[in-house]
């Protein structure tokens, strides 16, 4: 890695797909460049097999997806061996649905749906394993009233059989349907080692990208309890989504399903508040669930909220002047509490 900005940097790419506007209507025109990468995640390299081109909106999301999906697929391949089925489906680039599962796609999906039954509407949903017409029933009908469809804006996925395309061609779905056969092998060599580059007014910024993954046995981790292999996996899923969140977050996980992502939080407490608050609304018990801070408790007040629900286990980064409190409030509560320097795990994003 480089300790020193380059002098310069330049931007170039060739015209790969035209967006019927931006972020909204009046802007326009809106397109994706796309320099002819290698990268077989390159946006570029994703193919329409039915629905419309995606808007701007959806490139983004589906940028965002693969920060998320790679990470968890990451995280559970340097500590368990390989990647689960996975499942995540967002709204404005946050997750508000995921699930993981060993060998049960359409459960995973399911799971996925009813993380944030609410949120999904109009979302995008990624998976990393092919989607059949279980699969697409499960997305689009799992939970809803007899005779009622959920409206997804797109699902992207290794492939799909002709009977998940034919599932909503018959029906008349919107729903776009990318495919990319790259997103059935992901784990760590799927992370994006590429630098981030942002417009700014007259000019760019431009950092490493965002890669880190928590090692259970990096030496730097300090416990305080011993977490159960659950929880120690949802921990790990908390993490992954909650790193790629927008920050300030804080990320609730149970059995290998997202039931809160609270994002974007100027307080942590608010950010844990908030997760309790979607964990109730989507009518989910946080009682015995795992959580992670994407950096460190200023205070004890969010633990304290997260253990007036009943979590039993969090993951935070360490670095504040109360870290003793906060590692106090746990003991003394049953909590297990995991802590990762914040110079080294802190997973801000998305600013």
């Amino acid at each position: 890695m480089e300790d020193k900005p380059k002098e310069e940097m330049q931007f170039s790419g060739r015209l790969a797909l035209t967006c019927k506007y931006g972020e909204n209507g009046y802007q326009v025109p809106a397109a994706l460049y796309g320099g002819g990468s290698a990268d077989p995640l390159a946006l570029e390299k994703f193919r329409i097999v039915a629905g419309t081109e995606p808007s701007y909106n959806n490139l983004c999301d589906l940028d965002r997806l693969l920060q998320t999906v790679t990470h968890i697929a990451a995280s559970f391949e340097a500590n368990r061996g390989k990647a689960p089925l996975i499942s995540v489906g967002v709204k404005h680039g946050n997750s508000c649905g995921a699930a993981v599962a060993a060998d049960n796609p359409a459960e995973a999906a399911r799971r996925m749906i009813m993380g944030d039954p609410l949120a999904i509407f109009g979302g995008l949903v990624m998976v990393n394993y092919p989607v059949t017409e279980d699969v697409a029933e499960a997305l689009v009908t799992h939970g809803m009233p007899e005779g009622q469809r959920r409206p997804l804006d797109g699902i992207i996925a290794p492939s799909f059989d002709s009977g998940a395309t034919g599932f909503f061609q018959r029906k008349g779905d919107k729903c776009r349907l990318l495919q990319n056969p790259a997103l059935a092998g992901l784990g760590r060599a799927s992370l994006d080692p590429s630098p981030r580059c942002r417009y700014v007014r007259g000019g760019f910024l431009a950092q490493p990208n965002y890669t880190y993954i928590l090692d259970l046995n990096d030496p730097e981790l300090k416990r305080y309890g011993q977490a159960a292999r659950q929880q120690e996996d949802d921990m790990l899923m908390a993490k992954a989504i909650g790193d790629t969140s927008n920050s300030n977050t804080i990320t609730v996980i149970k059995d290998g399903q997202l039931i809160a992502n609270g994002v974007g939080q100027q307080a942590r407490v608010r950010g844990a508040k908030l997760a309790l608050n979607l964990v109730s609304y989507s009518g989910h018990d946080a009682k015995g669930a795992s959580a992670s801070s994407d950096s460190f408790f200023p205070f004890t007040d969010g633990v304290e909220a997260l253990a007036e629900a009943g979590i039993k286990a969090v993951v935070a980064t360490s670095g504040s002047i109360r870290d003793k409190d906060v590692v106090r409030f746990c003991e003394d509560r049953g909590i297990v509490l995991y802590l990762i320097p914040d110079k080294k795990g802190r997973g801000f994003f998305g600013h």
